[in-house]
C-alpha cells in the first residue's frame, strides 16, 4: 500500500460541519471559563527580561493573548508578572507520559512501559532516544503526574494546565515521517505496540478475562486496544476531575493528535472522551504529506466528534506554512469549526509571519 493511500483510509470529510468567523472574534467560554482566541506554543530558555518584552509585544500585535509555556516553577514565577502586564493567559505545558527529562521517574524504571517484543521504554527507546514513556495504567505514575499539575496551578498567575505527550509512543508514526525514520508500518509491530507490563495484563484481565500472554496476535484484539484507549482516558479524566474539584477556575487542556479517529490509531488517544476545557489538536499537515484542504477536514471532523463538549483550537504547525498560507491555514480552521488556532511555536513565526498575523489581528 502506498503512503498516502494508507493515511486516506484515515481520512474523513468535513462536509455538513461548517462554522463561520473571523479572526478577531469575542473569546468563547468553556463553561464558564473565558478563553483566547488565539495561543501559541513557547518554550522557555535563557531569554532576558527584555526579550521576554518583546516576545509579549509581539504577540499583543498578533492578538495572541494564550500561551503555552514549558518552563520550570520558578521560570513560571518570573514571567508571568511580565505576561500580565500586556494581557497574556499562561498556561503551564507539561510533557506527561514521556519523561525522559524527568529524574525523579527515572529512579523507578518499573514505571515504564514495555512494548510487544518485551522491551522497556526505560532501556530501549522507540525511534528517538527521548522516548521514555511511563505507563498510565499504574497508580504511582498518576500520582507522581498529579502532584506537578497542582503544584503548577499553585503558582499565582497560573491559569491552567496543557497537558502534553497525554499518549502512548506512536504505534504507528504520522506517514510523513516513514521515510524520516526508514520505515513502512503498514501493521503494528511489536517493538512499537506498548504497553504490555504486568499493570497492565492483570488489569486487562480482569476488566475482560482475556490474558494478553495466551493471544497469538494481540494487535488485532479489539479489546485490547479499546484497553490501551480506556487507560489514557481514565488518567485524564481522573485528573481533570481533581483539578476541576480542587482548584476551581483553573484550566485542564491537552495537545493531541490530529482528530479522534487517527489518534486512536497512531497513539491510543481516543480524546473526545476526555473531560477538557478545550482541545488543541496538531493538525501539521506535512507530517501526514497532506495539503491545508485538510486541516479543515481534521477540524470539522473533531468539532463533530466533540460534539459541543469544548472547543478545539487548531493547531498549525509554522514551519511547512510560508507566510501566505498561514491566514489560509487559519482561516479554513474557523470555517471549520474551530474556536480559534494555536501556532507551533512561537521562534518559527519569522518577521513575516507576524506581519501577516498583525494584519489579521486588525481585520
Amino acid at each position: 500500500m502506498k503512503k498516502r493511500d494508507f493515511i486516506k483510509t484515515l481520512s474523513v470529510s468535513a462536509a455538513g460541519v461548517t462554522i463561520f468567523g473571523s479572526l478577531t472574534r469575542c473569546s468563547l467560554f468553556s463553561g464558564e471559563k473565558q478563553l483566547p482566541d488565539n495561543w501559541v506554543w513557547i518554550t522557555a530558555g535563557k531569554q532576558t527580561d527584555d526579550e521576554w518584552e518583546d516576545i509579549f509585544r509581539n504577540m499583543q500585535k498578533a492578538d495572541i493573548k494564550g500561551l503555552h509555556m514549558r518552563a520550570d516553577e520558578e521560570g513560571h514565577r518570573h514571567i508571568i508578572p511580565i505576561a500580565r502586564k500586556y494581557g497574556i493567559e499562561v498556561h503551564a505545558w507539561i510533557i506527561t507520559l514521556n519523561r525522559y527529562w524527568d529524574e525523579e521517574a527515572k529512579k523507578h524504571p518499573e514505571w515504564f512501559t514495555i512494548s510487544g517484543k518485551g522491551e522497556s521504554c526505560f532501556d530501549v527507546n522507540p525511534y528517538v532516544d527521548y522516548y521514555q514513556w511511563v505507563c498510565p495504567s499504574k497508580e504511582e505514575v498518576y500520582q507522581h503526574v498529579e502532584r506537578e499539575v497542582m503544584s503548577l496551578l499553585g503558582i499565582e498567575g497560573v491559569k491552567g494546565v496543557h497537558l502534553d505527550y497525554i499518549r502512548y509512543s506512536d504505534v504507528i508514526l504520522p506517514v510523513g515521517l516513514w521515510e524520516k525514520y526508514n520505515l513502512i508500518q503498514d501493521r503494528e509491530y511489536p517493538e512499537f505496540d506498548f504497553c504490555y507490563c504486568d499493570t497492565c495484563r492483570e488489569k486487562f484481565l480482569d476488566e475482560s478475562g482475556i490474558d494478553i500472554r495466551t493471544l497469538e496476535d494481540p494487535a488485532a484484539s479489539v479489546e485490547w486496544r479499546e484497553y490501551r484507549w480506556n487507560s489514557v482516558t481514565r488518567f485524564v479524566n481522573r485528573l481533570a476531575g481533581k483539578v476541576h474539584a480542587d482548584k476551581p477556575g483553573k484550566m485542564l487542556t491537552a495537545a493531541i493528535f490530529p482528530y479522534p479517529e487517527i489518534s486512536r490509531m497512531i497513539c491510543r488517544q481516543d480524546w473526545a472522551k476526555w473531560d477538557l476545557d478545550a482541545f488543541f489538536p496538531m493538525i501539521y499537515h506535512s507530517f501526514y504529506n497532506e495539503d491545508i484542504e485538510w486541516i479543515g477536514s481534521s477540524v470539522a471532523k473533531g468539532v463533530a466528534d466533540l460534539a459541543g463538549k469544548a472547543p478545539l483550537y487548531s493547531g498549525l504547525f509554522v514551519p511547512a506554512l510560508q507566510p501566505d498560507k498561514i491566514r489560509e491555514a487559519a482561516e479554513i480552521s474557523l470555517s471549520n469549526g474551530a474556536a480559534g488556532v494555536c501556532y507551533f511555536e512561537y521562534h518559527s513565526l519569522n518577521e513575516e509571519h507576524r506581519k501577516v498575523l498583525n494584519m489579521m489581528a486588525k481585520g
